[in-house]
């Protein structure tokens, strides 16, 4: 017969076995999951080329190659080589703006300007003749509404023209409310041999829109461009991220991708945008969706990697 205190010793016993994980055991898993953190934010970082947060005015705070800010024709200076871009902005238009920012400052695109303003992306962006990947990462606040009647592209990354060897963003005109679109163009004589540009049906396969954008003059919104494969053997295609979520992929990219980097620029504000730009941002590589995800989500911002 079992005893009274044995009885209550086995009692004793299951309760223990059946009682809740250890508070060591629950240590453990929270420690694990900050050292997976620790690792995803330290693989992002490790990607990054270049980074503005005009926290401290229009220098970027990161990057290999020049950091300062230009303003002037874009198109020209790229096209003839002449010095037609300025360092620095004209302090009458473009400026910085204190405690305008998702984080911070922000750069700020006023009703009326027709400035271009833009960096240099030699040792900035690490493009590649092989096999080329990278994203694009930044923070808009518009009203797509007061922008002039006319095509706007926020960003373009090019060494040529919109058609050409370009990344861009930008907002339609014939739309109530308008469209935002991505585009992504290689060489345009291979994809474009008529020379029709925007006029042709190949144009618009290099396209990702987006209807009613969510756009909104008193709210951030997070714009995030990826890519691929570009000139490898594989075919290649941009994507484009709203707010950390997928909106979809351009057609095929099939042509070559030619820069020379000794024209390439990051372009803002062509086009008449109006609007502010803040923590403008490039990674060497494609950013996963969990990782677009987790930048949308950084309470600070780029900062914080």
């Amino acid at each position: 017969m079992i005893s009274k205190i044995n009885l209550l010793s086995l009692l004793v016993i299951i309760l223990y076995a059946c009682s809740p994980a250890s508070k060591p055991s629950n240590e453990k898993s929270e420690l694990l999951q900050m050292d997976s953190i620790s690792i995803e934010r330290q693989s992002i970082s490790d990607a990054l080329t270049f980074w503005v947060s005009f926290d401290q005015g229009t220098e970027a705070d990161f990057g290999n190659g020049d950091r300062n800010i230009y303003n002037g024709d874009f198109n020209k200076y790229t096209k003839d080589s002449l010095p037609d871009v300025n360092l620095g902005l004209d302090s009458t238009s473009i400026s910085v703006v204190e405690n305008a920012g998702k984080y911070g400052a922000a750069l700020e695109f006023p009703l009326g300007t027709s400035q271009v303003a833009g960096y240099k992306l030699k040792g900035n962006m690490a493009f590649a003749e092989s096999n080329w990947n990278g994203t694009l990462s930044f923070w808009m606040r518009l009203n797509s509404e007061e922008i002039p009647n006319r095509y706007c592209d926020p960003i373009q990354l090019t060494d040529k023209d919109y058609a050409s060897d370009a990344i861009w963003v930008d907002i339609t005109k014939n739309d109530v409310p308008p469209d935002f679109r991505l585009g992504f163009f290689g060489d345009q004589p291979t994809w474009d041999p008529n020379n029709l540009k925007g006029k042709g049906e190949e144009f618009f396969f290099r396209l990702q829109k987006v209807s009613e954008p969510p756009f909104r003059k008193d709210t951030w919104t997070h714009v995030v461009v990826t890519w691929e494969k570009i000139n490898a053997e594989e075919i290649g295609r941009a994507k484009l991220y709203i707010n950390g979520l997928y909106m979809g992929p351009t057609g095929p990219i099939k042509e070559p991708f030619n820069w020379n980097m000794n024209k390439a620029t990051m372009r803002l504000g062509t086009g008449k945008y109006v609007g502010f730009f803040d923590d403008i941002a490039v990674f060497d590589r494609t950013l996963a969706p969990e990782e677009i995800q987790y930048v949308y989500e950084l309470p600070l911002g780029i900062t914080e990697l």
